[in-house]
C-alpha cells in the first residue's frame, strides 16, 4: 500500500493571513531539535554491550511481553498495539522504519491517524515517568520513514545478549556471574501469549531462543567445570525454559548428576528428556543417538572422571 507520510508537527493556529516572526521562529527550533536528536538516535541504534544496562525502559520479550521500568515498575499504555510496538522497534534497532512497523503489526493497511495515535501513546505515556530532560524525546518527531527511539528503551534480549559478549573475557567466576544476570531476564518462549505474527515470520523467536541456549549452556559447563552443580541445573533449567528437549542441555544435567554419584539422577534427566521429545509435535519421537551412547557411559564409568 502507499503510504502517507506522518509529519505530527505540533498543531498551531494558523487562521492568521500573516505568519508572526515568533511562530515561525518556533516553528523553525522545532525542526532544528527535532533534526539534532534523529541524528544523535542514529549514531546509537546499535546497542552496545558495555552501556546496555544504562536503560530507562526495558522490554521483555523472553516471556509475556511487558513494558517496565528500570526499577521493575510495569507500565501500562492506553492502545493495546502500544506494547507491540516497542517489542518491534527494539528488534528492528538497526533501521526502525513506519512502514516496515505498519506492515508487520496490522495484516490491512492501517490509516495514518491509527498509527500515529500508537506512537503518541508510547511518547504521552513514557513522558509521565519523567525520565527524560526537556530536551530529549522518547521518539523524536521525523520527516521521513525512519521511526528512531531513545536508545535508553531496549529489549531483555539485547540485554543477555550484552551479558554474553562480556563474559568473554571475564574469569570463569565472573563470567557466570554475567551470564546468570542475563538468564534471570529468561520467564518463557519469547512472545509468550501474544499471537505476534512478525517475530516467528522474521526469525526473531528462534533468534532469541538460540541466544538463551547459549548463555544457558555457557554458564552450565563453567559451573560444571567448577563443580557447581546447583548452578549447572539451574541454568540449563532457564534454557529449558525456551527448548525444552534441547539435548546439550541435558546432556550438561546428566553429567551433573553423574559429577556426584547420582546414576538415578541421570536416568532421570533422560528419562525427562524422552517425555520433551514424545510431548513436541515437531521432533521425530526417536532418542538422540548422542544422549543415549552418554547415558549408558555414565552409568558405566567412576564418578570421579566424570566433571571432564
Amino acid at each position: 500500500f502507499k503510504q502517507k507520510t506522518a509529519y505530527e508537527i505540533p498543531k498551531r493556529d494558523w487562521s492568521s493571513d500573516v505568519c508572526s516572526s515568533d511562530l515561525v521562529s518556533e516553528l523553525l527550533r522545532d525542526v532544528v531539535r527535532s533534526s539534532n536528536t534523529i541524528d544523535a538516535d542514529s549514531n546509537n541504534l546499535e546497542t552496545k554491550s558495555d552501556g546496555v544496562n544504562e536503560y530507562k525502559v526495558l522490554v521483555r520479550t523472553l516471556g509475556p511481553v511487558e513494558v517496565q521500568l528500570a526499577d521493575g515498575t510495569v507500565i501500562e499504555f492506553e492502545k493495546s498495539k502500544t506494547t507491540e510496538l516497542l517489542a518491534w522497534l527494539t528488534s528492528h534497532r538497526a533501521r526502525p522504519t513506519r512502514s516496515a512497523a505498519r506492515t508487520a503489526l496490522w495484516e490491512f493497511t492501517v490509516a495514518d491517524a491509527t498509527f500515529s495515535n500508537v506512537v503518541s501513546d508510547i511518547r504521552r505515556t513514557l513522558n509521565q515517568t519523567e525520565l527524560l530532560s526537556s530536551f530529549e524525546e522518547w521518539i523524536p518527531r521525523t520527516f521521513n520513514d525512519l521511526l528512531p527511539f531513545h536508545s535508553s528503551i531496549i529489549s531483555d534480549g539485547e540485554l543477555l545478549q550484552a551479558c554474553i559478549e562480556r563474559s568473554k573475557g571475564l574469569s570463569p567466576d565472573l563470567a557466570v556471574v554475567e551470564l546468570r544476570r542475563g538468564l534471570q531476564l529468561v520467564r518463557d518462549l519469547p512472545f509468550a501469549g501474544t499471537g505476534y505474527l512478525w517475530p516467528d515470520a522474521e526469525g526473531i523467536t528462534s533468534q532469541l531462543v538460540m541466544t538463551v541456549i547459549r548463555a544457558a549452556t555457557m554458564a552450565a559447563e563453567i559451573d560444571l567445570q567448577r563443580g557447581e552443580i546447583e548452578g549447572v541445573f539451574w541454568a540449563t533449567a532457564q534454557g529449558l525454559k525456551v527448548l525444552g528437549a534441547h539435548e546439550e542441555l541435558f546432556a550438561l544435567r546428566m553429567r551433573a548428576h553423574a559429577s556426584r554419584g547420582n546414576l538415578a539422577g541421570v536416568r532421570f534427566e533422560f528419562e525427562s528428556y524422552m517425555r520433551a521429545v514424545n510431548s513436541d509435535s515437531f521432533l521425530t519421537h526417536e532418542p538422540s543417538k548422542k544422549l543415549t551412547c552418554l547415558m549408558s557411559s555414565l552409568i558405566s564409568e567412576k564418578p570421579v572422571a566424570l566433571a571432564r
